[in-house]
């Protein structure tokens, strides 16, 4: 553990409403040992996130939007070289692209050790960035993979090396998954009496496969009409993924009138009380937060064999993993848990165990902290050697 304290720069692309990496990094602000750490947070982009944790108190500050070698870039390398010597910085951490690249200049002119944070597949890493990572990876103290799959792939696209990369899983607040009042929830959400619900939470993007879904819902409906399907997530207007696109395929396969469409909620937890199934039908996945927290909620999970689902739900045992872009699979998976309640419920309980004994917000931290330490010391230790 930490001996004493430390103060960590986190530089990340947005801050602005909850999501995988703003999640994380609140849960750094909020629940890490004040006592040995202290955070501050530079975002490029911010929002009521990084202002209701201004109100709270923590040190967050807005960048200029902006390429590194714009007037802007130069103005925020200006700001953050000051920041890290007047507050002693020990260690930079980094979240997404455009972060990677102005903590590698940092930590190489402030000579802080550098830690990136490699959340997804890569699936949408820019060709400028690939090429950045081939040629500067080698320079990072230390990469953290939200799951073995995240690790395996920046591997074989030779951006870090393996002895660089650490595992650590995301965590949830297991408080805020406990029992609720489920009727009510229902009630509230306007399902009608004796329906089941199937759920998916994923804000509308091609990559998340919400158009298979519908496609498994049209074909559940028709062995079983009294089903009624919650998807959960904003608009993000992209094409042929949008609202109005979604509903007009509900619309073509008649099953129209079973799909509710919520947008964004702040109530998360009391949505996924009300799922009878919950499905994650994602064509690629760092490590989803959302299934985490189907699990942590004791819900059945259908997911898709994308990147790191594989590593928290246990086909057959917490769940079911099918193959991606397979409607049909995906349907026959969520009926098998609907025809089955005791093996729903089976499901559940042995989800929330693994959830607790893997998938905590403490043994997330208390991971962090620990790589945290080790490469503070090996950087201290290597430069105390010169």
């Amino acid at each position: 553990m930490i001996e004493q304290k430390k103060r960590i720069l986190i530089i990340t692309d947005t801050f602005r409403a909850m999501a995988g990496s703003e999640r994380n990094i609140t849960y750094f602000l909020q629940n890490g040992d004040q006592n040995i750490l202290e955070f501050f947070v530079a975002c490029f982009t911010s929002g009521k996130l990084a202002n209701d944790m201004r109100e709270k108190g923590f040190s967050v500050f807005d960048l200029h939007e902006g390429g590194i070698y714009t007037l802007n870039g130069i103005r925020n390398l200006i700001f953050l070289r000051r920041l890290i010597y007047e507050n002693n910085i020990s260690l930079i951490v980094t979240f997404h692209e455009s972060s990677d690249i102005y903590g590698f200049v940092l930590s190489v002119f402030c000579k802080v050790p550098l830690i990136s944070s490699r959340r997804d597949m890569g699936f949408k890493t820019k060709l400028h960035y690939r090429i950045m990572y081939k040629l500067l990876g080698r320079f990072f103290d230390a990469v953290v993979a939200v799951s073995n799959a995240v690790s395996r792939e920046v591997i074989s696209q030779g951006w870090f090396s393996s002895e660089k990369i650490t595992t650590i899983y995301n965590g949830v607040n297991l408080n805020e998954y406990n029992k609720k009042d489920v009727s009510r929830i229902k009630e509230n959400a306007g399902v009608k009496a004796g329906h089941q619900v199937v759920g998916l939470i994923a804000n509308l993007r091609k990559i998340k496969g919400i158009r298979y879904f519908i496609e498994a819902a049209s074909i559940i409906c028709k062995q079983r009409d009294y089903v009624e399907f919650f998807i959960i997530g904003g608009d993000t207007n992209e094409h042929g993924c949008t609202k109005a696109d979604l509903e007009e395929l509900a619309r073509r396969l008649g099953v129209y009138q079973n799909i509710h469409f919520l947008g964004n909620r702040g109530d998360i937890s009391d949505l996924i009380a009300m799922f009878d199934v919950a499905v994650n039908s994602s064509l690629s996945e760092g490590l989803s937060n959302t299934v985490i927290e189907y699990m942590a909620s004791s819900k059945p999970v259908v997911a898709t064999n994308a990147g790191g689902n594989s590593e928290v739900v246990i086909d057959g045992e917490t769940g079911f993993i099918v193959s991606p872009k397979d409607s049909n699979a995906l349907a026959n998976a969520i009926l098998s848990i609907l025809e089955n309640k005791e093996m729903g419920i089976r499901f559940g309980i042995s989800g929330r165990r693994r959830i607790e004994e893997n998938f905590s917000i403490e043994k997330m931290i208390t991971n962090y902290q620990n790589l945290f330490e080790k490469v503070i010391s090996e950087y201290n230790r290597i430069n105390a050697e010169y």
